[in-house]
């Protein structure tokens, strides 16, 4: 082939591949090589480029992309790679790997088809999003035994600093900060520490240690605030995903129970 038509021939190339590679929907199959009477089509390359994480933009880095793929599928096709097609550890990886795709493909397709309208997604954000979450802002003491934190607490009772105690005795790296946690919703502390803290009014500490697994614990909560509801729209996705997900589950869970799952082995037996 001359230079010149190479050239041409490597334009067209680059434009069937630049359109195969930047995520165009329904891109149709187009046989950019033969490989012996295999087709090699741009589909093909766009999954290689995909899966090797590379996107040449010039001729050049294209074109040798193009030619490790056909490398691939010559190995793959010559006398040598289909001896090594029955391997049972190369059968189970292209099972595997086949059904990967299967199963991603049939999320993509699911996650198309599912149609939710704007009336359930209100029903949901009236119900998920009704108000009423509060955060606090605390400072705490940890120390190693009861018997320490009842001490700190008999301090306190007797007109001791809060910050300065936690300065001075605490085991946790707030200590630095006077024991300052800091603003935080409930679910962020382990369940203990949160349901004490909720319990308490503003401007109060515990009158009796809190025992985590971190230790025993005296809390101060300083402030609370109400958290400003979200606006529908800023959660919208996020419900919107969820619905998604649940009806994608229910879908799976009903080919489970539609399919025979028999445990073959468990453990090898010596």
């Amino acid at each position: 082939m001359h230079s010149k038509k190479i050239r041409i021939w490597a334009m067209m190339v680059l434009l069937v591949l630049y359109g195969a590679s930047h995520g165009q929907e329904q891109v149709a199959p187009l046989t950019l090589v033969k490989v012996d009477d295999f087709p090699v089509t741009n589909l093909h390359f766009a999954l290689f480029a995909s899966q090797t994480g590379r996107n040449p933009q010039d001729a050049s880095g294209q074109i040798g992309l193009l030619n490790e793929l056909v490398n691939n599928f010559m190995v793959a096709n010559s006398a040598q790679g289909r001896s090594l097609a029955a391997d049972p550890e190369v059968v189970a990886a292209l099972e595997v790997a086949r059904a990967r795709l299967i199963a991603q493909a049939f999320v993509r397709t699911q996650l198309d088809s599912i149609v939710i309208d704007e009336k359930q997604l209100r029903e949901i954000y009236e119900s998920d999003y009704a108000g009423g979450e509060r955060e606090y802002k605390a400072r705490h003491i940890l120390l190693k035994t009861e018997e320490d934190a009842r001490a700190v607490i008999t301090e306190l009772d007797g007109g001791a600093d809060f910050a300065t105690l936690a300065s001075e005795r605490s085991a946790g790296p707030s200590k630095t900060a006077g024991g300052d946690l800091g603003w935080f919703e409930a679910d962020q502390m382990v369940s203990e520490f949160s349901a004490a803290t909720q319990a308490l009014s503003d401007g109060s500490y515990t009158e009796t240690p809190v025992q985590t697994r971190f230790g025993w614990h005296v809390i101060l909560r300083e402030q609370s605030r109400e958290l400003p509801r979200p606006e529908f729209d800023a959660v919208k996705p996020e419900i919107q995903k969820r619905l998604q997900q649940q009806q994608i589950a229910a879908t799976i869970e009903d080919i489970r129970n539609n399919t025979r799952i028999e445990v073959q082995a468990t453990e090898n037996k010596e």
